[in-house]
């Protein structure tokens, strides 16, 4: 379907939604190869989206846009994974604070990215998304109560209280296999 140069002005509506389904079909299967997760493909291909829209002046071979559009949505999606890896460890860190010192070394041994992805996992819905924007997204606490439609001390109790919850899940020895 890609396989022609074509200005958008210069064929219809309908072939324009064609090319875009397309367009977003190969963007979705590159994010997803990489994120392996349907939620996170997503917003590495919305992500992407944006990207290109802001860019697009830029191609200089439209033949080459799907291929161009790819390299965006992988490198995107390799960008989410390094900031994911920054959110992981920030909650590490507040998770130690609390700890003593004596206690710090033992619950630091269970305390790797996975472990702390899987109890972030097992928090209620609400507060597991409060998690994601307050570490993930980097959003403050003000945005995150206007984006959930909630009062700012109640995103701040919540988060208080998940990092208790993951403290305490983070503690307990993993089960055996």
């Amino acid at each position: 379907m890609w396989t022609r140069t074509v200005k958008l002005d210069e064929i219809s509506r309908e072939e324009q939604e064609l090319l875009l389904q397309e367009l977003y079909k190969q963007m979705f299967i590159v994010a997803y190869s990489i994120m392996r997760n349907r939620s996170e493909a997503m917003d590495v291909v919305q992500e992407s989206w944006l990207k290109i829209l802001m860019k697009l002046d830029t191609l200089r071979d439209q033949e080459k846009i799907i291929q161009w559009a790819k390299v965006i949505a992988s490198n995107t999606a390799y960008n989410m994974i390094k900031r994911s890896t920054k959110y992981i460890e920030r909650i590490k860190e507040e998770c130690m604070q609390y700890e003593t010192t004596a206690a710090s070394s033992e619950v630091e041994n269970y305390l790797d990215q996975t472990m702390i992805w899987e109890s972030v996992m097992t928090l209620d819905s609400s507060t597991r998304q409060i998690f994601i924007y307050k570490y993930y997204q980097d959003m403050k606490d003000q945005d995150i109560a206007d984006r959930m439609g909630m009062p700012v001390g109640t995103i701040k109790a919540r988060l208080h209280r998940g990092k208790d919850q993951l403290r305490n899940l983070l503690k307990e020895p993993p089960p055996p296999n």
